[in-house]
């Protein structure tokens, strides 16, 4: 069974070169690219063979952890397309275990494991310094690659569940996305030679995270071992060995899962009461802002919107590589949280398509409208700038920045709501329709899409200027009284920003019902 898997998987590696001429030069160059790229950084790992061992520690751990997280991330995305999914095997009657062990033994071949396994050779190499290091490197280096190829098998086969046929190629903007940000501090890694003085504190402590996480463990075994460190070595051992086999157990639970269940029938779910029209009442700001803040909990299309922002914090990485001190990195990612949250209202009626003409024909006053769409984003939002001000501050470790965030961000997400509220009924664009894939943008948008968001993005950042420079006067002066002017400066240009938006915004609302719904026909 395992050689039949084998000669399916090499037949199917087969046919992605003997398909279209386009199609056969992306995959040949693709692989090429991505051997050359696991050459290169095995050839760096080598090269620190001579280094002390502090500082390769400091590189091959961090480095090690970002493959095998990417072999986490990337399969979850396009996990529908594998061509090992073991539920393409379950009419077959294939015995569980053999099932089991020929597709991870058949999953083996193929250019990432490959470029894994070059890269585990690269960091075996680099640790070799006496036999008993270079055994110890092997062994890290295996744990890494089966750690790498189980990851892919489980990640696939939980993300064809998690989306199931409501993927779309068009996710992959997220993967490259992710993959673009986690890339970002390996190359600098690589290339940096500053990084690897014998004072690179800030490698060092992220060196020691990641050796403790399930996917720097393998990789931290030898360079433990090498620093001296033979307690942690030994418990990372015993760590990488756990990962290996609950990811093993968890492969093995997920292809009798595909072989005795159907995933693929219709599902129903019951709700009672009228969920949040039960509890907001009916007024029209109530009713909108319940309508709203349904959409954003159920529609895919607003969840894909916000789970974007959880990605905002990645930008500390690549600006500590780049040499700016860890704890201000702190105070960046709040702020652009707040200018994004307040920017992804700035469509919400070509978010609702022909739906719109409910609150057309309502007869409402069209401020309640735009008052009520601005609900969810400030009831999540608020809380939230409050509770990241403070964890921003405790990692800046100076509770005087705490105002200044507030004032900053409060200025960033109001400011951006009221430019929402006026924006989206000013120059709504074509929009994912309600149903399809959040990833499926329309084949063309027109000019209106690069003007509206071009003038949001300015618009919040010029509102948000005068906190801003607050901000920076009370860093260059002191705290007082700069830091209670920026919070209340903030605050205050938001709210008359947002109250300003609602009011212009809900006059235009009136006066455009018809072209809002001529343009929602044409989404």
């Amino acid at each position: 069974m395992v050689a039949q898997l084998l000669r399916l998987r090499a037949d199917l590696l087969a046919g992605e070169v003997r398909g279209t001429a386009r199609r056969s030069v992306a995959v040949v160059l693709g692989s090429l690219v991505g051997l050359l790229a696991a050459l290169f950084v095995a050839a760096q790992m080598v090269g620190l063979r001579s280094a002390d061992p502090d500082v390769a520690r400091a590189v091959i751990v961090p480095v090690g952890t970002l493959i095998a997280f990417g072999f986490t991330v990337v399969p979850l995305v396009v996990g529908r397309s594998d061509q090992l999914d073991p539920r393409r095997f379950a009419v077959f009657g294939i015995d569980r275990r053999r099932l089991t062990v020929g597709l991870a033994v058949a999953g083996l071949v193929g250019v990432p494991v490959l470029g894994a396994l070059v890269v585990a050779v690269g960091q075996t190499v680099a640790w070799a310094r006496d036999p008993g290091l270079g055994l110890l490197a092997a062994l890290g280096g295996l744990l890494a690659v089966a750690t790498c190829a189980l990851l892919v098998r489980v990640c696939c086969a939980v993300g064809s569940r998690l989306i199931g046929p409501n993927r779309s190629r068009d996710a992959g903007w997220l993967v490259a996305l992710v993959i673009i940000v986690l890339s970002i501090p390996t190359v600098s890694l690589l290339l940096r030679a500053d990084w690897l003085g014998p004072h690179g504190a800030e490698m060092q402590r992220v060196a020691d995270v990641a050796g403790w996480t399930p996917w720097g463990a393998a990789w931290a075994v030898p360079a433990e071992m090498a620093s001296g460190h033979v307690g942690s070595g030994l418990l990372k051992l015993l760590i990488a060995v756990i990962v290996a086999v609950l990811l093993a157990w968890a492969w093995w639970a997920l292809v009798g899962r595909a072989l005795e269940t159907v995933d693929d029938r219709a599902r129903t779910r019951r709700y009672q009461g009228l969920g949040w029209f039960d509890r907001f009442g009916s007024a029209p700001v109530s009713a909108v802002a319940a309508r709203a803040l349904t959409y954003w909990v159920r529609d895919p299309r607003y969840r894909t919107s916000y789970l974007i922002i959880l990605f905002v914090p990645l930008v500390v990485i690549p600006l500590g590589v780049a040499g700016v001190p860890w704890h201000w990195t702190a105070l960046v990612p709040l702020p652009l949280m707040a200018l994004i949250a307040g920017f992804l209202p700035h469509n919400d009626v070509s978010y609702d398509n022909t739906a719109v003409w409910l609150h057309v024909a309502s007869g409402a006053p069209g401020w309640s409208d735009r008052l009520g769409r601005v609900v969810p984003v400030l009831v999540v939002g608020a809380p939230a700038i409050v509770a990241g001000a403070a964890l921003s501050a405790r990692l800046f470790d100076d509770w005087t920045v705490f105002p200044l965030l507030i004032g900053v961000s409060a200025s960033a997400l109001l400011s951006g709501l009221g430019l929402s509220s006026v924006v989206s009924v000013l120059l709504p664009y074509p929009t994912v329709r309600p149903g399809d894939h959040p990833f499926q943008q329309p084949q063309a948008a027109g000019v209106t899409a690069t003007v509206a968001q071009s003038s949001m993005v300015i618009g919040i950042v010029l509102c948000t200027v005068p906190a801003g420079w607050l901000a920076v006067l009370a860093f260059v002066r002191g705290a007082e009284p700069w830091s209670v002017l920026t919070l209340v400066v903030g605050v205050g240009v938001g709210a008359v920003v947002l109250v300003l938006g609602v009011f212009a915004g809900g006059r235009l609302f009136d006066r455009r019902g018809p072209d809002l719904l001529a343009a929602a026909q044409r989404n």
